[in-house]
């Protein structure tokens, strides 16, 4: 079996090397209906941008004259912390210039700040706001910027991808797509089609934030630790469906729950909680050790135990051995089953 990986191994490093044809199963884009959101949101002042940039000032200056908008007062006077990554709603979004927007699935989980009536209320409003400004002037005025974006990152990130479709996600029946977010600094977080729009559901999508980097020319760039990142996230969005399956087996450990100011800090205060984050950063830190250089994958080890999450070198030691190593159980889901099993004993 192991010969299997290594011939995956000199066919990765031998298409990286020729810059193989750009992967028709990834989409690297900035989401109008996002956007949106995150301008809104933006003048609103609840999404606390720190991070200086040349799009940042555009949209002050495009929209400044807008901030006592019915849209903008709503976000101004929440009186409860709206997160950044409330902007993913605006995937309800369709039909642009001549915006639309679809009913929020009752699996909606911001039903459970706001309710349905308040969120979808502040999103029609939001499209008015669209209307009212001609947010899609702005938008269309910016494509370039975004291809540029979009670019540099897919050179980064398309190997990772073909790294984890061929090991981890064995399900073929998905599509990749990066939502870059340029006035959001607070890094990148999976959307599940089930909290915003089940169209997506064939689709593993990523909010990526603007974290200031910039290239030899100034111009704005997208990174981060794509390796961590498309391994991490993309474990998030495959398993998203199998641990909601196995509710009772994963809560049965609770006791094993970490008391950490680590963890609190990442507002991670239960079990379900931690053990969801637990087993992406076990499979990323596994494909380090089989991809990338032992330093990279002491680095990250150190960051994750650092971080409290106590677990993951055993976990991923699982991992690696049984799933990416050789493949020693028949699918991802009977995997979790075996680390349940061995956490309890």
């Amino acid at each position: 079996m192991k010969c299997l990986w290594v011939s995956f191994l000199l066919f990765f490093a031998g298409s990286v090397r020729s810059q193989p044809p750009v992967n028709s199963n990834l989409t690297i884009t900035v989401n109008e209906g996002i956007e949106l959101l995150s301008v809104v949101q933006y003048l609103g002042g609840h999404l606390d941008n720190n991070t200086p940039s040349v799009y940042r000032d555009e949209v002050r200056r495009y929209f400044g004259r807008y901030r006592i908008h019915p849209a903008v007062m709503t976000m101004f006077n929440f009186n409860y912390r709206v997160y950044t990554d409330l902007v993913e709603c605006g995937l309800v979004f369709y039909d642009f210039p001549e915006i639309k927007m679809r009913p929020l699935p009752d699996s909606c989980s911001w039903f459970k700040y706001m309710g349905r009536a308040v969120l979808e209320g502040y999103l029609r409003q939001c499209m008015q706001f669209y209307r009212d400004t001609r947010f899609h002037d702005f938008y269309r005025a910016h494509l370039g910027m975004f291809s540029q974006w979009a670019g540099s990152l897919r050179d980064s990130i398309d190997g990772p991808i073909r790294v984890f479709d061929s090991l981890i996600n064995t399900r073929r029946d998905h599509h990749w797509m990066v939502c870059m977010d340029p006035l959001n600094d607070w890094g990148a977080h999976t959307i599940m089609p089930r909290n915003v729009n089940m169209r997506y559901r064939d689709h593993f999508i990523y909010e990526l934030g603007y974290m200031g980097d910039t290239d030899r020319q100034g111009r704005m760039v997208f990174g981060a630790d794509l390796y961590n990142f498309a391994w991490h996230e993309g474990t998030h969005a495959f398993t998203d469906s199998i641990l909601g399956k196995m509710g009772v087996s994963i809560d049965s450990l609770s006791g094993l729950m970490p008391s950490s100011a680590q963890l609190r800090r990442q507002n991670i205060n239960d079990w379900g909680h931690y053990f969801n984050e637990l087993i992406p950063r076990a499979v990323s830190l596994a494909l380090h050790k089989e991809f990338r250089s032992p330093e990279a994958y002491r680095k990250l080890l150190e960051v994750e135990e650092r971080n409290g999450f106590v677990h993951v070198k055993m976990v991923s030691e699982v991992i690696y051995a049984d799933f990416i190593h050789e493949r020693r159980v028949d699918s991802f889901e009977g995997l979790l089953r075996r680390i349940i099993v061995l956490l309890g004993n």
